[in-house]
């Protein structure tokens, strides 16, 4: 039987923290680099029950400042959805964590959509890395980011690329566990799961 009408609507998965979870904080923050242009710097580390978030600053010297890595991935963004072509490369903030056991997580990567003909929710099986918000302009930006599932035990290595503002910086921490035992104490804040 041929299905009547058009085909179901189609929405992103949702990649972000379950409103209803108080998050654990993660003692956590270190400098990835600098150099004469910025520095990048992450703090605050909340582990949840399907991954954590963080927040990445980025200050600039010059205060007069042009750059905005809020811009470049907006530009990156609105390529995708509207079907040109994507700024070049050495235009475009990128942002990517890589985990112990060989997987990574990109900041440029496109949209996923969850499978509503299947009738049930598609899960990502691959680590994603999702922008949640950011402010700045000027001297200083914040990007707060959320990435899912939890990271296997181990190291993680953080890494942030734009050629444009001479960024190409790399950190590596053995975090993996530590935020995992962070998210064991994670709570809810109206009902958990099996309540």
């Amino acid at each position: 039987m041929e299905p009547l009408g058009p085909p179901p609507l189609r929405r992103f998965i949702r990649r972000a923290p379950d409103p209803n979870e108080l998050g654990h904080p993660v003692p956590l923050s270190f400098v990835m680099g600098r150099n004469e242009i910025a520095a990048v710097g992450v703090t605050a580390f909340i582990a949840y029950h399907d991954g954590f978030e963080f927040t990445l600053a980025m200050v600039f010297a010059d205060p007069q400042n042009r750059f905005s890595p809020l811009s470049s991935m907006h530009e990156v963004r609105m390529a995708q959805v509207t079907g040109k072509a994507s700024p070049p490369d050495h235009d475009q903030f990128r942002l990517a964590l890589s985990f112990g056991k060989g997987s990574v997580a990109g900041s440029s990567g496109s949209f996923d959509f969850e499978d509503e003909t299947a009738g049930k929710e598609v899960r990502p099986v691959a680590p994603s890395l999702t922008l949640l918000g950011g402010s700045g302009g000027g001297v200083k930006s914040d990007l707060r980011w959320f990435v899912t599932p939890l990271p296997p035990p181990g190291p993680i290595v953080f890494s942030c690329e734009w050629p444009l503002a001479k960024i190409s910086f790399q950190h590596e921490l053995d975090a993996g566990q530590q935020i995992v035992d962070a998210a064991e104490k994670s709570k809810h804040l109206l009902r958990g799961p099996t309540e």
